[in-house]
Order: C-alpha cells, then sequence, then structure tokens
C-alpha cells in the first residue's frame, strides 16, 4: 500500500477524493509524491519519492491509466538502476493499493521544483539536439543528480541503500 501525495493542482485534475489521515505507505520506499509539469515537448505527470527523491514520469495524456503507468515506471527504473529483478518485483507490488493525500514536506516540494526544472531542461536538450525526448532517459538522469536534503547523497545510492535495508539486498 503506497500513499501518493498530489498537489492541490493534481488533485483538481484528477477529481479523485483524498484522505486527510493516510496509512503510513508500506512500500521500502515510503510515500510518493506527484505533479504536473509543462516541458517542451508537453506537459508532464512526475512523480518524486519521499526517502529517496528518485523520480518517475508520465505524459499528462496517461491519466486515465496513471497509477498502472507509475507502478510500471518505477519498476523499469528500478531494474535501470541494477536493482535486482526479485526487489524490484516486491516494491512494485507494494505500490498498489494507492491511497491519495495531500503534500505534507515543504522540503519534498522543494526538491520536486529542481527536479521539475531538471525534467524540462532535459526536454529542451533533446529538441535542441534534434532528438525526440525520451522520458526514461530524464528519469536517469534525475536519479544521478546531487539534492542538498540527501546530504550530497544521489537519489540512486540513497534508493539502494533503502531497498537493501528493507530487503536485505539489492
Amino acid at each position: 500500500m503506497m500513499t501518493l501525495r498530489c498537489t492541490r493542482r493534481l488533485l483538481d485534475l484528477l477529481g479523485c477524493p483524498f484522505d486527510e489521515d493516510p496509512p503510513a505507505s508500506t512500500t521500502a520506499l515510503g510515500d510518493w509524491y506527484a505533479n504536473v509539469i509543462p516541458t517542451a515537448a508537453g506537459d508532464l505527470i512526475f512523480f518524486v519519492n519521499e526517502r529517496s527523491l528518485l523520480s518517475v514520469a508520465l505524459p499528462a495524456e496517461a491519466m486515465e491509466t496513471m497509477i498502472p503507468a507509475f507502478v510500471t515506471r518505477v519498476y523499469n527504473l528500478l531494474r535501470n538502476l541494477r536493482v535486482s529483478t526479485d526487489i524490484a518485483r516486491r516494491e512494485r507490488d507494494e505500490l498498489l493499493p494507492v491511497t491519495y493525500a495531500t503534500t505534507a514536506s515543504r522540503s519534498v516540494l522543494g526538491s520536486m521544483n529542481d527536479i521539475a526544472l531538471g525534467y524540462q531542461v532535459e526536454a529542451v536538450s533533446a529538441l535542441e539536439a534534434g532528438r525526440t525526448p525520451r522520458i526514461s532517459e530524464a528519469e536517469l538522469a534525475m536519479s544521478r543528480r546531487l539534492h542538498s536534503p540527501l546530504d550530497r547523497r544521489l537519489p540512486v545510492d540513497v534508493a539502494r541503500s533503502i531497498l537493501a535495508e528493507h530487503y536485505g539486498g539489492v
């Protein structure tokens, strides 16, 4: 079970009810935060993990299938970060069901602003180079960016450490 903490803007777009006192997430990585951001390649729904600041994104047109697409993207990112298939599957399976809630951490929101800028820069860079922006490339780039709330550790390293502690290996 996972709590997805959405910005008010995203909750309004989703038109779904939210829990004012959500239960604790059972995933190793904990709660995820979500928002919608514009990029040069189109709007994205992007998700940031509260504990590791890993992020995944999907085109805003995928709002109807947002949760299954999110779950798949998390699994794919973990595998691309060399997390074992078993642990990536276990974490993926813990992402459901989802409880929607409002955001609760200003620190995560501040990090989300930085990460959103990173996605926007990645899209512009790809377009200027004559390439089609690829979300998976942006996700990998963001997982290897330093963030001050992580004490100058990379999101990939923090996530791998959390997963190893929780599941006994990565």
